[in-house]
């Protein structure tokens, strides 16, 4: 049994599930599963035969007995007794951003509706308004979430480009002959979606690199293969584009490999008015075929009189002009940032310690982080109290007297409530060092609604970072109705800090808004939202998303050092105060 057929039921039991509305940890570990499987170059069925299919992260004694089960009798009974529970057609509606799986089960148990072709004709004629719960505005959201859909179909998330491509780089790195792998394509650009993943190798024969490619565990079809390319299609669904050149036409294959098509025709156009150069993957030439640049990205560029443009900036949108200027202002990359403004510990949805958070913020480089448990949606259920907090304090005073931690300020991240107002009084929220304020819950609220909420709470002299500004979730919803605009106008009015929030289920703000935010002179914060170490590592993300949007390391609150953000926040609550004075 192949590995993507275990990663397909793993996912389905994780889908049927979420339906049932079953514990988000429980569903998360067979997420986690899946993605271990993905980039597997060894299969499932030899791990078991060698007994270390728990050597895998994320796969513990209970998971490791479904996946034997599966593998040994080509069945799971725990799935089939979820199938039994819930319709499994149900799956197809749950892909709509913005429909979750209770409000799915509620249509069916209302109108029978299992496929997306009648859930929309049942929003067009408004016959959702007979279900329970949904309104007009509900209705409205599922239609966009369709048509969202649909503009999105076949395409992924630039996140799970970049999973594939550490496996597949591991491996092409490892293989004799191949001089240099790396990405290329919109994936190397951070695009937020992609179609494919592309692949770039230097060897001194690429023809047989391509064709040992082909014979890779990873690769579940061949679907092309020819000379110095191969196409294939991988277990988890996504295609994958090797090219293959000889070392001295590495950097030219390179900047023309990863684009984009409008970079490239604007690159090639200024190569013709530069004494008539060509520019291809296999390097520039003058007129007479004499070859001038091609083994690196640099001589490419620097053939054509530009200073080297980072690959995230290459859209075409006058990046060329500006390098022929001279070098670009460097863009905020991930050793920048020296600490992290929202994360999680087992006080509110995390899963563990304050000091475990801490030490592993310090092994990956930060000097800081910021404890922005939830506050009153999620931790009155727990029995937060205010001498609650005061334990939570007592207890990051501590993690702050020990070694190898970094230094944790104390924080919260409040919601903002329908009415705009904080769930924490003033009295309480004056006592946290760092607060960031978000949106949760009464989502749909109209346009005019949910912005003047934002910013109410944008101008609170306790909010010093609004997170993860449009609230969208990739895996179940889209943006809200929010005026963004109005938004980032506020923010860099009362000095709040907008955060691109790196997880991969989030990437909010999106590149778009970023580059709007920084052009209006916001302060912008790239965190990971982490509620366990793991999560530490999606910073890659908001970096990417960080320097499309063209941010300098001075924009990035969070390169600063830990008194630096607590000037800043001191700064916005002085400058709120005299604001409403």
């Amino acid at each position: 049994m192949r590995n993507a057929d275990v990663a397909a039921m793993l996912n389905r039991v994780a889908d049927l599930l979420e339906i049932k509305g079953e514990n988000f940890f429980k569903i998360r570990a067979y997420r986690e599963a899946v993605r271990q499987l993905d980039n597997l170059t060894t299969e499932v069925e030899e791990l078991i035969k060698e007994g270390r299919l728990k050597e895998i992260p994320g796969i513990g004694e209970a998971m490791e007995k479904k996946i034997v089960e599966f593998v040994t009798s080509g069945q799971l009974e725990f799935l089939t007794r979820l199938e039994s529970e819930v319709p499994p057609a149900l799956l197809e509606l749950t892909r709509v951003p913005g429909l979750g799986p209770r409000t799915a089960k509620d249509i069916y148990d209302a109108l029978g509706i299992l496929s997306l072709d009648a859930l929309e004709e049942a929003a067009q004629t408004h016959r959702l308004l007979l279900v329970r719960g949904i309104k007009a505005r509900t209705e409205e959201n599922i239609l966009k979430g369709i048509a969202m859909l649909k503009r999105t179909e076949g395409r992924r998330f630039f996140p799970e480009g970049w999973i594939l491509a550490d496996s597949l780089l591991t491996t092409l790195r490892s293989m004799p002959g191949v001089l240099r792998a790396e990405i290329a394509g919109s994936v190397r650009r951070a695009r937020e979606t992609i179609s494919d993943l592309d692949l770039l190798v230097a060897a001194n024969d690429p023809d047989a690199i391509c064709r040992e490619f082909a014979l890779l565990p990873q690769v579940d079809e061949v679907v092309a293969q020819g000379g110095t390319k191969t196409s294939v299609r991988v277990r988890s669904g996504m295609e994958v584009d090797l090219r293959a050149v000889k070392p001295e036409s590495f950097g030219a294959a390179w900047q023309y490999f990863t684009g984009s098509q409008a970079h490239n025709v604007q690159l090639r156009g200024r190569s013709e008015r530069m004494g008539k150069l060509k520019i291809n993957e296999y390097g520039v030439f003058r007129e007479d075929g004499t070859k001038i640049a091609g083994e690196t990205e640099e001589e490419v560029y620097a053939a054509v009189g530009c200073a080297w443009i980072a690959p995230e900036l290459r859209e075409g949108r006058g990046e060329i002009e500006l390098a022929a200027q001279g070098p670009l202002p460097p863009l905020v990359q991930q050793e920048d940032l020296r600490g992290d403004l929202h994360t999680h510990s087992n006080w509110s949805d995390g899963r563990n310690e304050i000091a475990v958070m801490a030490r592993a913020a310090r092994e990956r480089g930060y000097s800081y982080l910021v404890m922005t448990d939830h506050t009153q949606s999620l931790l009155i259920a727990q029995g937060l109290t205010p001498q609650r907090f005061l334990e939570r304090a007592a207890e990051i005073a501590s993690v702050n007297t020990a070694h190898g931690m970094a230094r944790v300020l104390n924080g919260a991240e409040v919601d903002i409530l329908p009415d705009g107002s904080l769930d924490l009084p003033d009295e309480s929220l004056a006592g946290l060092e760092v607060v960031v304020a978000s949106v949760h819950t009464a989502l749909d609220q109209q346009r005019d609604l949910i912005t003047q909420r934002v910013l109410t709470a944008l101008r609170s002299p306790h909010v010093d970072v609004l997170a993860h500004p449009t609230s969208r979730r990739l895996d179940r919803r889209g943006e809200t109705n929010l005026d963004i605009d109005a938004v980032i106008a506020e923010a860099v009015k009362t000095g709040t800090a907008l955060e691109i929030n790196s997880s991969p289920w989030r990437l909010d703000l999106n590149d778009s808004w970023a580059r709007k935010a920084r052009d209006a002179g916001a302060i912008l914060a790239i965190d990971t939202d982490a509620h366990y170490p793991a999560e530490f590592d999606s910073v890659r993300y908001g970096c990417a998303i960080g320097r499309r949007a063209g941010l300098t390391p001075d924009r990035v609150l969070n390169t600063g050092d830990a008194d630096a953000v607590l000037a800043h926040c001191r700064a916005k609550a002085a400058r709120a105060v005299a604001n409403f004075r």
